[in-house]
């Protein structure tokens, strides 16, 4: 008899939890909108038509919704596999749609005194849905052997820290220069332009580290205290700490622009106590724990280099003795020849 042959089925999409996730935040983000938009809260976002805000949510909620559908309906998955169509590439341009439409949400829905800030589930929604957007295409990346976040930033341990403090600190410049159309007395706005100044500083030098990671700024003549794991990267990091304590002490004192991220000062905009909400709270904290963690994994990325330099000079000191070896035996060759010649 023969055995019965089982049919064979389409594996589950590996990524249907962070799917699953988006799908949650994004229902979260539509729904918390719709509610501030139908309340009379003029003081967490002012001017401007916030209809539209909820598209961010409502598309992204549809669109994960059908992606999880075809993968969970038997009927469906069996006939039709959307993470293979194309050979991948349908899913992944669908994936970095969602990222690029996040970004633009992120933008739009905390930028300072936005509809964001009328609850803080629009808040921390809008984000969330970013992070998790941008964990899928790595995955997705991952999977088809495209450049990763990991891969991206495994040359040293200071690295991730450079690229988060990068990140943090355009966010930071970009919320407190939007901030300052709202400021309406001079200390907010003397909190502002001192955010702006930090933030670009701070930009300069990370931005700086990462392209000395990548080598993009090597030389011969700096290549011994540019790189990673030198005293020229932890004095920097020190200098930065030193400058974002600074910024966390005034930006974030009552009244100063980072005091809440929802804002304060009542339901009036033109108020003098009116504080918009934005997010350089969270991007001050977050460039300032990542200029830590510089300084911390410094001594770890030390090591590492000096590793690295020990194996090179192995390598060519092994290369300059096998180097050696065949001059060598080429002159023994050579007066053998000429010790034969004289014998004849």
């Amino acid at each position: 008899m023969e055995a019965p042959q089982q049919e064979s089925r389409q594996p589950y999409n590996a990524k249907w939890r962070q799917y699953l996730l988006l799908n949650i935040t994004s229902l979260i983000n539509f729904v918390t909108i719709e509610e501030a938009l139908q309340a009379d809260l003029p003081h967490y976002f002012s001017g401007g038509n916030h209809d539209s805000t909820i598209v961010f949510g409502a598309a992204s909620f549809a669109v994960t919704l059908l992606i999880l559908l075809l993968d969970v309906v038997p009927v469906i998955r069996e006939k039709f596999s959307f993470r293979n169509l194309a050979d991948g590439k349908a899913e992944g341009f669908t994936v970095l749609g969602l990222v690029l439409w996040w970004s633009a949400g992120v933008i739009v829905l905390t930028r300072a005194g936005a509809i964001g800030y009328a609850a803080l589930n629009n808040y921390f929604s809008a984000w969330a849905c970013l992070f998790v957007a941008i964990a899928v295409l790595d995955k997705w990346g991952g999977e088809h052997d495209i450049l990763t976040l990991r891969q991206l930033t495994r040359i040293s341990p200071t690295l991730p820290y450079w690229w988060t403090l990068f990140w943090s600190c355009l966010v930071l410049l970009g919320s407190a220069a939007d901030t300052i159309r709202l400021a309406t007395t001079d200390y907010v706005l003397e909190s502002c332009n001192f955010a702006v100044g930090l933030a670009t500083l701070s930009l300069l030098i990370s931005f700086f580290f990462v392209l000395s990671h990548y080598e993009f700024l090597d030389c011969a003549a700096c290549r011994s205290w540019m790189t990673y794991g030198g005293w020229f990267e932890i004095c920097w990091s020190v200098l930065v700490n030193i400058l974002l304590i600074s910024g966390l002490h005034d930006l974030t004192g009552a009244g100063a622009i980072a005091s809440t991220v929802s804002g304060s000062g009542g339901k009036d905009p033109t108020s003098e106590d009116y504080v918009p909400g934005s997010n350089v709270y969270f991007a001050t904290w977050a460039a300032f724990c990542s200029s830590i963690g510089v300084s911390i994994k410094w001594k770890e990325a030390r090591a590492i280099k000096f590793a690295r330099t020990g194996d090179t000079n192995v390598e060519e000191q092994a290369d300059d003795g096998e180097v050696a070896a065949d001059v060598m035996r080429m002159e023994e060759k050579s007066l053998d020849v000429e010790e034969a010649a004289a014998t004849e």
